[in-house]
Order: C-alpha cells, then structure tokens, then sequence
C-alpha cells in the first residue's frame, strides 16, 4: 500500500504534535504514551490537522470537496485539467494522493492513541478526577472516533463502490486499518476491506463518537474544544450521511430526528443563509454544527483550492481560474434563467432566493457593459453566455482566514425530508422543505412566503432545494448515490450512468500501488 508504512510511521509524530495553534496544533515535543489527559489532548489536534488543515494549496477535506464537486451534474466545467468534471478515474489524479495519504496519516493517529487507551484497559490516567474522565477523556476518544470515521468516509466516496442495499457488498475496496502498526510488515499488509466492511466500520465509529461526545462546550475542556470540533450532534449527523449513503433512510431519518429535536436549541435556522459563511473568529452561525477554524492567521494555512470553486479568490479579488459554474440544464430545472446560451434576464426564482443572492455570482457576456459593477468572464468558451457561480467561500473581511462549514443544519433538514418522502410521509417531507426555503425567501422581492404543500411535494422539489443550498459543497454525488438513482449527465455531451458505475471509484495513487 502506498508507502503506508511511511505514514503510519510519520504519525507516531503527527498525533503529538501539530502547528495551529488553538485547533490543530499544540507545540509541544513529540512524546507517546501520554501522560496526563491534558497531554493527550495532542491526539485529536493532530489528526484533526490531517484532515482538515494540511498544506495552504493541499488540503485533504478541501481536495475531497473538489473532486466531489467536479463530478455532480449540477456544474460546468471550463478550462483543464477539468479536475473530475469527465469522470475520469481511471487515470492517476493529483488530488487523489492527498486525500489518501493524509486520510490515512489521520487514521494511523486515530489508532495509535486509541490503541494506547485499550493497553491501558480503557484507563491510562487513573488519577484524573470524574470531571476530567467525562468531559476530556471520554471527550478525546470520541473525537479519535469521529476523525477516524470522517476519514474513512472521504476514502469510501473517492476509491470505494457504492453501498447496494440488499446487495453483494462484498468487494474489496481500501485497506481497514484498525490498530496502529507494529512495523513495516503489518503496514504493508494490512487487510483490504470490502465495502460491507468498511461502511460498519463507519457505522460503528460514529456510533461510539456519538456515545462518548458531549452535546456541547463547558467550562472546564481544553479551550480549543470552543472552535468548531465534533460533539455528540456531529456525530450524530455523520451517522445520518453514512446511512443515507447506504439507502438506509429509517436510521437516517432517526439521527437527523436527533440532531434537529435534541439540540437544545444550540442550532436554528433563524439567520440568513450567509451567516454560515462570513465567521473569522471564534463564532459561527447558528446552523453550523462543526467548522474548520482558518480564522487563525497565525498558522499561515488557508483553504487557497477553494478558489476553484468560488467566483471570490478573497484577496485576490474575482478568481478568473475559478471551473464548476452551475450547469445550464441545472439553472434552467430551477427555473433561474430561461435560457443561460442566449443570455435570457435572471428570472424571480432565483431573486427572491436569499441563496442565490448572498452566496452565488452571476457573470454576464463580455460584450454586456450596461453596468460597470457587473463581473464578466473573458474565457473564451464563456465570454459570450451568463454564469452562475458559487461564492460562499471567503465571505469574512479576513478573506482567506474566513471559518470553512462542515457540517450545516439545512443539510440534516433536507436529508429528513428526503427520508420522510422516501417513507410516503409527504406532510413531513413539505414541513422540512418548508423550513429551509422560508429561511431563504427575501420577502422584499417575491412577497408573502408561498409554502410547499404535502399534495405538492415531490422529488424534484426536494432535489432542487438540496441543489440550491448545498453547491459546491462535497454533497451532491453522494447525496444521489444515496438515493440509489442513475447520476445524469448534466451538461456532458454523455449517458447517464448507474450510481454504481465504477466512474465514481477513483483509481489509488500510482505510488500507492506499487507498493503492492
């Protein structure tokens, strides 16, 4: 496996130490065992660092979120290396080798120290007092939990097939590691698992994530804890995703349950959708259930690939490199533009989304000069059309240093109502949808909010909605992979393709391999 060895070996320093400071790193020296439960507060900081934080250019999450991104039928593509956009797996992909490599640096770390605590029969610092014990050790296991299995979640969506309810499952898809190494020997043969395998393990590391994760901040934990980790609530919505994407919308449905009823109302829908998007300091908006911590400049590691998603390139201005515009079948099903090629006027529907106007660009011809405020894209194949672009990213005045959403409420919401609507519950299924759209309506523009009735709802409703507040995050391939339907083509002049197409499964790094 690739170079496994290496980097099974490389996290024996990477869970003691880090270089953010406050999230991710604790600079300190390396040292394992730990010694007090304050010392091992250095295990999740450091793998949460693999995941999350990275190199400024090379961010595992960030590079996840790309190449997800490429490959829905909601976008567009316009220049090469057309990262994703034509499906192509079967060729080597620069952003595969860092979604592997740090995912299984993460997963290595998560080991080792969970390792550590089962050597010590699931006590190694006898000493602590009852509130360390709960709110920092239990703590710091959960966390080990939920990175390990928010890693192997990327790993399965990017080199694994799809779940098929009732199905096989049977084939052998990564390496399942679940004890830190001994030596080169054990890393270079570590088993493969199937997909059967690797899904119950997700299942069950987010399940002990959400048994030992406090539902939220006290006085007491590591300050860091403040910033945008997981708790009980994250852990309960990675559940949700991880079932849905197994076509398991009952246990879906009963953790999103958990997370909208349960939370105390820590989280809401009550601010407008930017709210979300504009945090660069220690605050987040009210939906955000986890967040990657960028606002902390002194670490001088910033999500910079985002700019291939966004319109905005922060500091830089407007990104004239940006690629996934919103398809033109896609801005048509919405009913946002009549026809995006000849150039037809923004229509209502999409002026009176607070979505479209807080966190999306339009880009207009070249020849358009009716309006020196209006961003035109001089691209050759799109200099003669109007785009539609995400800009949610980089929404902060600290620009790159802008807090990145992982995990948001309006996401658990329309995945409830997708499960509610796969169970003939419509009524529940329009309440949901209801819920997120109202968020959104600007009153100012289209008047009294028009519900969407139980006789009304439909799947085409709760797609487009899902479609609207969720571009260009990592969520639409898995969301209709989830839903077990054929992946259209969007805009490709192509078929569509079952959502189990090995399109989809991405080929291991060449350095990877070859190692086997």
């Amino acid at each position: 496996m690739k170079k496994i060895h290496k980097y099974i070996l490389a996290a024996i320093m990477l869970i003691a130490f880090g270089s953010c400071k406050k999230f991710f790193d604790v600079e300190r020296p390396p040292q394992s065992p730990w010694n007090t439960v304050t010392e091992f507060e250095a295990a999740p900081i450091g793998v949460y660092s693999r995941v999350f934080f990275g190199a400024s250019w090379s961010i595992s999450y960030i590079d996840y979120n790309v190449l997800l991104t490429s490959e829905g039928d909601d976008v567009d593509w316009v220049n090469d290396p057309e990262w994703g956009y034509h499906r192509n797996q079967g060729s080597p992909f620069p952003l595969t080798e860092g979604i592997w490599l740090w995912n299984y640096e993460a997963i290595a770390g998560c080991n080792n120290a969970l390792d550590f605590v089962n050597n010590n029969n699931g006590d190694p610092f006898p000493a602590m007092n009852d509130f360390d014990r709960t709110n920092n050790f239990n703590r710091i296991v959960g966390e080990l939990y939920f990175v390990r299995g928010f890693a192997y979640y990327m790993l399965m969506n990017v080199f694994g097939h799809a779940y098929q309810p009732g199905g096989d499952n049977s084939t052998a898809d990564i390496p399942l590691i679940t004890s830190f190494a001994k030596g080169v020997s054990d890393a270079k043969d570590s088993k493969i698992g199937s997909t059967q395998e690797l899904f119950d393990q997700m299942i069950a590391d987010f399940k002990k994530a959400k048994e030992l994760l406090p539902e939220r901040y006290v006085s007491g934990m590591h300050a860091s804890y403040q910033q945008g980790r997981a708790n009980k609530f994250t852990a309960a919505a990675m559940l949700a995703r991880t079932y849905f994407l197994m076509g398991d919308y009952t246990n879906a449905k009963t953790e999103c349950d958990y997370v909208i009823g349960q939370n105390g109302g820590d989280y809401d829908l009550s601010e407008d959708p930017i709210q979300a998007w504009n945090k660069n300091d220690i605050t987040r908006g009210k939906e955000v259930l986890m967040y990657v911590p960028f606002f902390d400049s002194k670490s001088g590691r910033v999500p910079y690939n985002l700019t291939v998603l966004n319109s905005n390139a922060a500091v830089w201005g407007m990104c004239t490199w940006v690629e996934p515009r919103m398809s033109n079948i896609t801005i048509k099903k919405l009913g946002w533009m009549d026809d995006p090629v000849t150039n037809t006027g923004i229509k209502t529907a999409a002026l009176r989304d607070k979505r479209f106007t807080q966190l999306m660009a339009v880009r207009y011809p070249e020849a358009d000069v009716s309006d020196p405020d209006k961003l035109h894209d001089t691209r050759s194949d799109i200099k003669d059309i109007t785009t539609i672009w995400n800009n949610k990213y980089y929404r902060s005045a600290g620009g790159f240093n802008t807090n990145l959403p992982v995990i948001r409420l309006a996401e658990i919401y329309l995945t409830r109502a997708a499960c509610s609507f796969k169970a003939n519950d419509n009524a529940s299924a329009a309440a949901d949808v209801n819920i997120v759209r109202k968020r959104a309506w600007d009153a100012s523009v289209a008047g009294a909010y028009e519900p969407v009735t139980s006789a009304a709802i439909t799947q085409d409703i709760i797609d487009n909605e899902r479609i609207i507040e969720m571009f260009n995050e990592p969520d639409r391939m898995n969301y209709l992979r989830g839903l077990k339907v054929p992946i259209g083509p969007g805009d490709r002049n192509e078929a569509e393709v079952p959502y189990t197409s090995d399109k989809f499964i991405w080929v291991r790094p060449l350095s990877e391999s070859s190692y086997r």
